[in-house]
């Protein structure tokens, strides 16, 4: 039940994430804030961890909008995927092996989802 919560944080944080060009700067606060103790809550961090994640949202959701602003077309798909990729590197760093595996887990599920057509 966990990992199904967990793949939906994540694939609520990945929607917000493409959304956040067109989202105005506070309610992209307010999303990185709820994303942030949605995935805590999955994956029961404590207070200190789930700050730290919702730093790393927010700053996760500013740099997509900026390269949305900045970019388009493959350099936007580029940026996207290493803005993706340095913010999995940050929430694994303050994870607990336990909680590395669900997180690996979870954002495994989420790639599949995304990259399997759709029926």
């Amino acid at each position: 039940m966990n990992s199904l919560a967990l793949a939906l944080v994540l694939t609520l944080s990945i929607a917000t994430s493409s959304m956040a060009g067109t989202l105005p700067t506070a309610v992209s606060s307010a999303s990185a804030g709820t994303l942030a103790r949605e995935l805590a809550n999955t994956l029961q961090l404590n207070e200190l961890q789930y700050l730290k994640l919702k730093g790393f949202e927010t700053k996760k959701l500013e740099a997509i909008k900026a390269a949305e602003t900045a970019l388009t077309g493959q350099e936007l798909v580029a940026q996207l995927t290493t803005i993706e990729s340095a913010f999995s590197a940050s929430v694994l760093e303050i994870l607990t092996p336990n909680q590395q595996k669900a997180f690996i887990g979870m954002k495994t599920l989420v790639d599949v989802a995304q990259t399997s057509p759709a029926k």
